[in-house]
């Protein structure tokens, strides 16, 4: 034992110790926090950087894209529509168009059974569309709207493609023929010009659909596969495939970190996403990490025997003061000598000794100014305070109790709570408060009569718990939320009427439809579902503008509800989209014969600024069929009817089978 090295036990060694620990322990901290910030900034800095170049790449592709939607809406808008029945003219008005061409791979023309027409470029030969293409060339030709196909491998090429479709329309926006284009994903002047912009050296940008199948990959094996259907998950791209947009940090499927952007195309929605491994990105911050820690280590121990130095100056006080009373105890000096004057730590005791007293003294001061201001907020407070000891006996009560109800609130203090609120309330609350006097907060709502008027208040019990967990009474908070359940009610109301139409909305409906149904199926008398649309009512919008498409919205909705039964319900869905409930219909016949005089009234000359302009409905019907069929399948199959009724020609109506 004796050769054990043994450490000083002097306050002034073990003080340096803690302060070189300290200094030590703060430096390397500070120094972690630093770079942790640095790498973060750093972090952002590329991962916004990043996404300014993809947002970049992605305005470029939605350019490109755009810009050959136009093409192909020029063209169809120039296409005149007696020439689906002469392949020579089609010929002639494509040749005549070399920048259209130029920037397709193939050009086809479909007429309006979906029987290709006309082609032009490579795969000019190709095969008569079968049965489930045709159908699908039929849909989007009656709809009247240009769609892009999703990606497909090319019979011709062999390549990822997609498809371009713009209907011709003839002077009655009826679709006459289809143009298409397809383009070819791997062409140069397309996607590969966006790809080439990777960020750093084993970054790379990659391209895929709303449904994560790949358009374009640094490997091309990968082209047109679904990004899922390998193992394992990247939570990044699940989030983009959600619709995330923005950069992130997220290990692959292989555990690689990477910095992760993304951007949604705003024509297609395609997403187009960039990586860029963190191994490379942070490759410099590293290296500097590990001199940083180094470096912060060796201050550290610099500034730890710099301190000690200071201790040692800064404690000199405490020493003379250690050897003032080893002279006292040996008889060298008298205790006088510990009452001199002196600016130091002696001085400094006698001092915080006065300071202490008189601290107390003020603190007994503040508590009482504390409790008198307290009192004053309590009283003043909309809110009625109340304090129950272990027995349920009130033992304070503020003033809010003699503003609601006009009695003085001294006056029940030490009596029990059922005579200060009445038996009745107190059966009430009774089974809120033994919760509270369980330890648990509860709360409860009472009607009570303030002011000659019925209010609700809602009452909230808090135990007051010891250390221990012991509950040493309750606080009883009580509020007026009479006003609060008045506004809730309004809101409620408000949420269920169409705000431009003053008609019921789609919330109100679904309610509406449930309980027609129930009374259906009770009363055993039939029930049916009307859905409308307004035939044409995107054009009025375009030409007219959306305020006078909501005069129309408007009108349409007055006439829907002056041409209804009493026992009927009207309601707006979205747009120009309506709902008829008509309860107790004796039968088809019936249904016709309401069908009928809604389409007569909607008929009659709409007003659309300031000009008299006629308005159509197109009206999809159905039956309730019974118990089996729910109030979902009703509006489906009146949905159906209604799309029926538009492809028969509008401004009519179909019944469902």
């Amino acid at each position: 034992m004796s050769n054990l090295v043994t450490f000083p036990r002097s306050l002034q060694f073990r003080m340096t110790c803690v302060v070189v620990m300290l200094v030590l322990i703060a430096t390397m901290i500070v120094t972690w926090l630093a770079l942790v910030l640095a790498e973060r900034d750093m972090r952002s800095v590329i991962g916004n950087q990043q996404y300014a170049l993809l947002s970049s790449s992605a305005a470029q592709l939605d350019a490109q894209i755009t810009f050959r939607k136009t093409l192909l809406a020029s063209l169809a808008d120039t296409l005149p529509a007696q020439a689906a029945d002469a392949p020579a003219a089609l010929k002639a008005f494509v040749d005549s168009h070399p920048v259209v061409r130029n920037e397709f791979l193939t050009l086809f023309i479909f007429n309006r059974q979906g029987m290709l027409v006309h082609t032009y470029g490579q795969g000019s030969t190709m095969p008569v569309p079968n049965a489930q293409v045709l159908a699908d060339l039929r849909r989007i030709l009656a709809e009247g709207k240009p769609v892009v196909s999703p990606p497909y491998r090319s019979t011709v090429t062999g390549r990822p493609s997609i498809t371009m479709l713009h209907p011709v329309l003839d002077s009655a926006g009826h679709g006459v023929m289809l143009l298409g284009g397809s383009i070819d994903l791997t062409s140069s002047s397309f996607l590969q010009q966006v790809a080439a912009q990777k960020p750093g050296k084993t970054g790379f940008i990659f391209i895929m659909t709303r449904n994560g199948v790949l358009l374009h990959h640094p490997d091309a094996g990968r082209l047109l596969e679904n990004i899922n259907d390998r193992p394992g998950q990247n939570r990044a791209t699940q989030m983009a495939l959600q619709g995330f947009e923005g950069w992130t940090v997220a290990a692959n499927k292989d555990g690689s970190e990477g910095i992760y952007s993304y951007r949604h195309l705003a024509t297609t929605g395609w997403i187009i996403g960039a990586r860029f491994p963190v191994d490379e990105a942070f490759a410099p911050m590293i290296a500097m990490r590990r001199h940083a820690l180094v470096g912060a280590a060796a201050f550290a121990v610099l500034a730890g025997l710099a301190a000690w130095l200071l201790i040692r100056i800064l404690l000199r006080p405490l020493d003379r003061l250690h050897r003032s009373i080893g002279d006292i105890r040996s008889g060298k000096a008298d205790i006088d000598v510990l009452q001199r004057r002196r600016r130091d730590e002696i001085g400094a005791l006698g001092r915080a000794f006065h300071e202490l007293i008189a601290e107390r003294v003020a603190a007994q001061r503040h508590i009482a100014d504390s409790e008198k201001r307290l009192k004053l907020l309590t009283d003043n407070l909309p809110v009625l305070i109340s304090y129950l000891d272990l027995e349920r006996r009130i033992q304070f009560l503020n003033a809010t109790f003699r503003n609601w109800f006009g009695t003085d609130p001294h006056t029940l203090i030490g009596h029990h709570l059922r005579q200060g609120i009445g038996a009745q309330h107190y059966h009430t609350a009774e089974p809120h408060l033994d919760k509270a006097y369980h330890g648990q907060a509860a709360t409860c709502e009472l009607k009570a009569t303030i002011d000659d008027c019925l209010h609700t208040l809602e009452t909230t019990f808090l135990p007051d718990l010891a250390p221990d967990g012991r509950v040493l009474g309750v606080y009883s908070l009580t509020h007026d939320t009479t006003r609060m359940k008045e506004i809730e009610e309004r809101l409620k109301q408000l949420a269920r009427v169409d705000t431009l139409t003053g008609i019921a909305n789609r919330l109100m409906f679904e309610e509406i439809l449930q309980l027609a149904v129930v009374r259906a199926r009770r009363s055993r008398k039939p029930l049916a579902l009307a859905y409308l649309d307004i035939d044409y009512f995107k054009v009025i919008n375009d030409s007219e503008g959306h305020g006078a498409g909501d005069e129309v919205l408007k009108e349409f909705a007055a006439r829907l509800a002056g041409s209804v039964r009493a026992s009927d319900s009207v309601a707006r869905l979205a747009g120009d989209e309506f709902v008829i409930v008509f309860e107790q219909v004796a039968g088809p016949d019936e249904l016709r014969r309401l069908a009928v005089k809604i389409i007569e009234a909607i008929r009659r000359p709409f007003t659309v600024a300031g000009v008299p302009r006629r308005i159509t409905t197109s009206v999809g019907l159905a039956l309730h069929e019974g118990d089996h069929e729910t109030p979902a399948d009703l509006v489906a199959r009146a949905d159906s009817a209604l799309y029926a009724a538009k492809r028969a020609g509008r401004d009519g109506y179909k019944i469902a089978d």
